[in-house]
């Protein structure tokens, strides 16, 4: 079973299917765009071949979408992190599952417990996350991928 969803970071999607990837969190986006100092950012912590972008409206910056590669027990999968300006998770994502086994972390009720984590939440499976049941191995990777991408946005985001 293959799921795939476009989103901010599909290359193949056009600026609107992008933007309209994340409407849904940010209404009035109007522009979605990678970041390209993401290479400046060391290489230790970091999600699997992360790509950030930031979205904007007319009035400035709105948040930020990361997408990364995380790998369960059955192999790689890429999730979607949507954050506020203040770097407060504001939707988690599964963009591509091709995997049956562990699939249900693709779930409202797996992914809803991310939403309003940020920079200070340890974001641990077991202590303020709970795991999927048939899919504890899926979900403690998309956990350490969503920390590690709070943990880049955050690199990406201090002051120089």
């Amino acid at each position: 079973m293959l799921a795939i969803i476009s989103g901010c970071a599909d290359p193949a999607a056009s600026r609107a299917v992008q933007i309209e990837a994340v409407r849904e969190v940010f209404p009035s986006a109007t522009d979605i765009s990678r970041i390209s100092t993401i290479r400046d950012v060391p290489a230790a912590g970091r999600p699997g071949n992360p790509i950030v972008s930031e979205i904007r409206d007319s009035s400035g910056l709105l948040g930020y979408c990361v997408e990364s590669e995380v790998v369960g027990r059955s192999g790689p999968f890429r999730i979607r992190v949507l954050f506020d300006k203040q770097l407060g998770i504001e939707r988690v994502a599964v963009v591509s599952y091709p995997w049956s086994h562990g699939r249900d972390v693709r779930k409202s009720a797996f992914t809803k417990q991310f939403e309003g984590k940020g920079p200070d939440d340890a974001i641990r499976i077991g202590k303020d996350i709970d795991a999927m049941s048939g899919a504890t191995i899926s979900s403690t990777a998309m956990a350490k991928g969503i920390r590690e991408a709070v943990e880049l946005l955050t690199l990406v985001n201090a002051p120089s």
